[in-house]
């Protein structure tokens, strides 16, 4: 009776502390603000992806470094060499689980403009 209880309570947690997550995330921004300092030309060079992304073990121990979208945008502004700003950008949140562990990731999407690299 008491493992039972146990049981129920750990379970009760263990979705209560999930739950959160599992929400629909997801924006889009609308407008793209240049550094006035920035006073180059700046051209399109395509379209640009990049993710932040933790494992969590047993759905509630997390492995690495936790996900960020300031770490999503770092990873797409890397992906072009080159790229000063990104336009048209989408930053959505996802979670998967799996036999033992879930992970959840951060993802934007964007189109790069910068200088021209050689």
């Amino acid at each position: 009776m008491v493992v039972g209880r146990k049981l129920a309570f750990l379970l009760t947690v263990s979705l209560t502390m999930t739950g959160c997550n599992i929400a629909n995330h997801g924006s889009f921004v609308t407008s793209t603000y240049q550094d006035k300092a920035t006073t180059d030309t700046l051209v399109k060079l395509g379209p640009i992806f990049g993710e932040s992304c933790q494992t969590q073990f047993l759905y509630l121990f997390p492995m690495g470094d936790s996900v960020s979208s300031p770490k999503a945008i770092a990873a797409a502004k890397s992906a072009i060499q080159g790229t000063v700003i990104i336009t048209d950008v989408t930053i959505d949140d996802s979670l998967s689980f799996g036999i033992g562990y879930s992970e959840q990731c951060i993802k934007v999407q964007g189109i790069a403009y910068g200088k021209k690299v050689k």
